[in-house]
């Protein structure tokens, strides 16, 4: 029944062209596809879909361009140590502000890397890792006995699996989220 309300409250979201609950097989097929790239020379890490995994339920959502932007960047690239390198550019707003900074590159129309201090102390060895954190999802945090939401970007191939799996077009308009959540006990 939560699994139902969660899907109802999602498809009322502008820009969902459909949702549905991810099988248990698309899970290990999506573990194993996205948890094997660690060995990459700079990896991407879908710390997002670790914790989407963890939970009870895990919902598939398929949206167009007209779907509200994320609270935070789906991306970013970052050190083993923690040191922020680069990351995702999520408004116009935070777009137009970067275009007036001296401290960054853009890398694309929506990714920037911060320049390196050049009086700061470089770690020798730090590892570059692209990282795909866990989102906010708010929507769902009002509907009785549902906990612990979080959702996810998978990567460019757990996206390509669910698109062709469910028989959505490999179309760029079109992108898939991981919406996880718990029953409360």
């Amino acid at each position: 029944m939560i699994v139902e309300k969660a899907i109802n409250t999602i498809k009322k979201m502008k820009g969902v062209v459909d949702v549905r609950k991810l099988q248990n097989e698309d899970k290990e097929v999506l573990k194993c596809s996205e948890f094997s790239k660690k060995e990459d020379i700079i990896p991407v890490i879908n710390t997002g879909l670790e914790e989407c995994l963890k939970r009870e339920y895990l919902l598939l959502l398929l949206k167009n361009r007209d779907f509200r932007r994320a609270p935070n960047p789906t991306v970013l690239l970052i050190t083993d140590k923690g040191r922020v390198l680069g990351q995702e550019l999520i408004s116009p707003e935070e777009k137009e502000e970067y275009q007036c900074r001296d401290d960054v590159y853009f890398l694309s129309n929506d990714f920037v890397m911060f320049k390196i201090d050049k009086n700061a102390i470089r770690t020798v060895g730090e590892k570059q890792l692209f990282v795909l954190p866990s989102i906010p999802f708010p929507e769902l945090d009002s509907i009785e006995n549902i906990v612990g939401v979080v959702s996810c970007s998978p990567s460019t191939i757990g996206d390509y699996y669910l698109k062709n799996r469910y028989g959505y077009p490999d179309d760029p308009n079109l992108a898939t989220i991981l919406v996880g959540f718990s029953k409360a006990k």
